[in-house]
Parts: structure tokens; C-alpha cells; sequence
């Protein structure tokens, strides 16, 4: 897609990275004004895209914009067209790294850190002319990683069918949220101790699960719990101590329960002979 202004200083490359500087990698500005027109470039050329991207997947509010890039530690990789007027924008790809909760290949909730494919949009123009394996692979050169270590967020069916053509991605781990993750995620997360959390997610029927949330254990407390309840323990024996002391001495008799329950009394009737 074309801009109103020429992008050829913008883009030293065909595809480009943007952190959330709103600048390109490696782009130096000459003064303060032409970094602030520069940003401002960037972000009409990424909430454009990032528009178009969203109507192309039947979003009612675009994933990619300037302002959430800016706010976020995720980054953007552009692909440009060169030609003789202003040049054209003609891909994006936004990736970043987000703490998930996923379903293992066991069925076990895992918290997990890893890259995450946000959005992924090539012109209709230009697709089907392999621009957007080129952008990918550019992605994960540039981001040291494999396909199948991606978690992907609400992948349209062009997408899938992407992955699936390109890269043999076809067996997916079933999951509770918009992300969608391949045998082969776990495998590169248990390599890299520091992607993946020891917690696990215990979910329950119980009320407690209702108030308070589903509980977090380690490997070893679930280790723990589940020996103790497979171990029958014998109950410890009550034993009965006799009274001690003033407590063992016999109670008199109330007299006055006696009268309520029209009980025979013991005590005397006779008058007091020391008061005679």
C-alpha cells in the first residue's frame, strides 16, 4: 500500500524492525524534527496496516496499532517495495514473548513465557507470490527460533493452512484460550528451563476453586500429596484418662435439680438439733 509521503529514507531495507521506539532498527535522524516526523510516518504506516490487517481477519478492533506498540515490549517487522514514487508497504508481521497458560500434551495447565506470533497480514496484491514466507523466515532468523516454539494467536485459516504448507505444522495441542500451539512447543520449552514455569494449574470442582482461583503446585508438592493419599495411615488410638485430683472427688447431689425433676431428696426434714 502507498503513503502520502516517501518511505525510501525510512526503509534502508526490504523488511524492516520496529520496537516500540516507532523507529526503525538502525535508523538515524539527523536532528530532533526528523526523528519526530519519522515516528510519526511509522505509526500512520503501522495503524493503516494494522487496520487493514484486522478487516482481512473479520476483527472489529485491530490487534497492531502504534499506541499498543508503543506500550509493549513487542516488536513489528515491515516488508517493503521499492519503486519510483513513495515506494509500498506490503506485509507485517508483529511478534513478542507473553506469559501463557497452556495445555501440555498430558493435559496439564502449564505457565509458560514463549514467542508469540500477534499478527500476521500480507496485502492481497500480493499474496500467493511468497512474500509472506520470505517475511516469516526473515522473523525467525531474526528472532533465533523455530516454527514450531511459536505460540500463535487467533490464527485465521489462512494462516494454519500457511503453517501446515510450509512447515508441516498440522498436529496441534488443544487449548482453553485464542492461542494455538504444535507438538514440538514443550519439547524446545524443556530445553530452556527458564520458559517454562515448575507451577502447574490444579483445577477443581471445589468452592474453594470458585473464591479463590485455581491453586498453583509444584512437581514435587503433587509428588508429595499424591504419596500421602496413596499411603492409609492408621488412626491413633483415643485413650481414656481417669480424673485426677479434685476432679475424682464425687459430686453432691443438687438439690435443687432434684426438686425441678420431682426427684426423692436426701436431705433431712428433721429440725437442726444443734439449733435447739
Amino acid at each position: 500500500m502507498e503513503f502520502r509521503f516517501n518511505m525510501h529514507p525510512l526503509f534502508r531495507a526490504r523488511i524492516v524492525r520496529i520496537n516500540n521506539s516507532l523507529l526503525p532498527t538502525g535508523f538515524v535522524a539527523q536532528s530532533r524534527r526528523v526523528a519526530l516526523d519519522a515516528t510519526a510516518q511509522i505509526s500512520e504506516i503501522i495503524n493503516t496496516i494494522g487496520s487493514m490487517s484486522a478487516q482481512a481477519q473479520g476483527l472489529s478492533v485491530p490487534v497492531t496499532t502504534a499506541q499498543k506498540l508503543r506500550n509493549s515490549d513487542h516488536h513489528i517487522y515491515l516488508m517493503f517495495e521499492s519503486n519510483d514514487r513513495n515506494g509500498l508497504v506490503v506485509g507485517i508481521l508483529k511478534v513478542g514473548r507473553k506469559s501463557l497458560y497452556v495445555f501440555d500434551p498430558s493435559g496439564e495447565t502449564v505457565n509458560v513465557t514463549a514467542p508469540c506470533v500477534l499478527d500476521f497480514y500480507v496485502h492481497e496484491s500480493r499474496q500467493r507470490g511468497g512474500l509472506g514466507r520470505e517475511l516469516f523466515e526473515h522473523m525467525l532468523r531474526e528472532e533465533n527460533i523455530q516454527p514450531d516454539e511459536l505460540a500463535i494467536d487467533r490464527p485465521s485459516e489462512k494462516l494454519l493452512g500457511f503453517l501446515q504448507k510450509h512447515y508441516g505444522l498440522s498436529k496441534k495441542i488443544p487449548q482453553m484460550n485464542n492461542f494455538v500451539v504444535y507438538e514440538g512447543f514443550f519439547a524446545s520449552k524443556a530445553q530452556n528451563s527458564t520458559d517454562i514455569d515448575g507451577r502447574r494449574m490444579h483445577i477443581t470442582a471445589s468452592p474453594n476453586t470458585n473464591l479463590f482461583g485455581p491453586t498453583f503446585t509444584t512437581t514435587e508438592e503433587r509428588r508429595r500429596s499424591t504419596s500421602q493419599t496413596r499411603t492409609n495411615v492408621a488412626p491413633m488410638p483415643i485413650i481414656a484418662q481417669p480424673p485426677v485430683g479434685r476432679y475424682a472427688a464425687k459430686r453432691p447431689t443438687c438439690s435443687m435439680a432434684q426438686i425441678i425433676h420431682n426427684s426423692p431428696t436426701t436431705v433431712s426434714t428433721e429440725p437442726n438439733s444443734n439449733f435447739t
